[in-house]
């Protein structure tokens, strides 16, 4: 009989916490451990992405306070009887002192961003009550050097407790030959005023005006979110709409990222975006935004980046995409030997599964 342990999240819809959760139960099904996924809501797209039955289960858990939620957890925890529970980001904090009360005796929290508090993590009330939970918990895990500084320093969690596990991806052997002049351009996430769209698809659109970039130029947006319409209006107010594609949600995001030539993100916070790993395994170039925790584990050795919340910068990284010389091969080269010798899903199942299979002699 496997190990059980359940990851607790408040959607399994799409998105980069998301992404690293399925990462890691389709890179671990040789270790004897049995995943289930306990969702506090109904959105649960990503299962589409598993690669072999796991047990999915919705809370149901109704806006606001919905003290129901914590009995149905704790009332499957006792069915299920975990080793260990693993949380993700503030949503889920609370549920801790159900665990406890369930009886289970490995408690991880991870930080996978600030997840809805202030942009620089000053929500007072939100860190007394993280702080509260890093007593109770058994690892409080972060994903970037920035996170970490933050629940050490701000939150004040015992630093012993704290752990840098960085996400890992897939690190693809063979990769096809790119545009030498990027002509298809990409852009993967949640679309939410935090990830700054409305910025990509002003500078992408006047890069084309300008002449920046060659006119047959397409930008393709995937992924969904509260911002959708005010991005669909924006792309008609500027008449881009044969450049500028939303996509929406897809589960096809490999088959995606290989057929582009380039990948841009604009966001006002990151703490380690898998889809830039991603993209740098693919050995596709890089332009991205120096916000959160992105310049701690990339540099511009690997990458362009440049200030947010500037479209001129934006549009000069833009140009400097179209140029084919060896300065921009060396920065792809680099990216993704950077990815292979420290961001393989391989490095990240490792360090979980000791996390995980400390609950076993507990």
């Amino acid at each position: 009989m496997k190990n059980k342990v359940v990851h607790l999240v408040y959607s399994f819809g799409c998105g980069g916490l998301e992404k690293v959760i399925v990462n890691l139960i389709n890179n671990s099904s040789n270790i004897d451990l049995e995943h289930i996924v306990i969702s506090l809501t109904n959105e649960l797209t990503m299962q589409e992405q598993l690669e072999f039955p796991v047990k999915i289960i919705s809370l149901d858990k109704s806006s606001g306070n919905d003290f129901k939620s914590h009995w149905k957890l704790f009332s499957l925890l006792k069915k299920i009887k975990p080793i260990t529970i693993q949380t993700y980001n503030f949503s889920t904090l609370e549920y801790h002192f159900v665990a406890k009360l369930a009886g289970v005796q490995n408690l991880i929290h991870s930080d996978h961003g600030r997840g809805g508090d202030h942009p620089e993590g000053k929500n007072k009330l939100h860190n007394i009550f993280r702080n509260i939970v890093g007593k109770i918990v058994d690892y409080y895990v972060v994903v970037s050097y920035d996170l970490k500084n933050w629940v050490v320093e701000s939150i004040s969690v015992s630093e012993n407790k704290v752990h840098l596990v960085f996400n890992g991806v897939k690190v693809n052997k063979i990769v096809r030959c790119h545009n030498s002049k990027p002509i298809n351009f990409v852009s993967i996430g949640r679309l939410d005023p935090i990830k700054n769209q409305k910025l990509l698809i002003e500078s992408f659109a006047e890069a084309i005006s300008e002449g920046v970039l060659d006119k047959e130029s397409k930008l393709q947006l995937v992924g969904d979110g509260p911002s959708r319409i005010e991005l669909e209006l924006l792309i008609e107010k500027l008449q881009v709409a044969d450049s500028i594609k939303l996509l929406g949600y897809r589960s096809d995001i490999e088959s995606i990222l290989r057929s582009s030539d380039a990948f841009l993100l604009s966001s006002l916070y990151e703490a380690m975006p898998m889809t830039i790993l991603e993209a740098m395994a693919n050995k596709i170039p890089v332009l991205c935004t120096d916000v959160g925790g992105i310049s701690k584990f990339i540099s511009h050795d690997h990458a362009l980046i440049v200030p947010s919340v500037d479209k001129h910068a934006f549009k000069e990284g833009l140009k400097t995409l179209q140029k084919n010389n060896k300065e921009q091969k060396d920065k792809i080269n680099s990216a993704y030997k950077l990815v292979c010798e420290n961001y393989s899903v391989e490095t990240m199942v490792d360090v979980y599964t000791s996390m995980y299979l400390n609950g076993v002699n507990r």
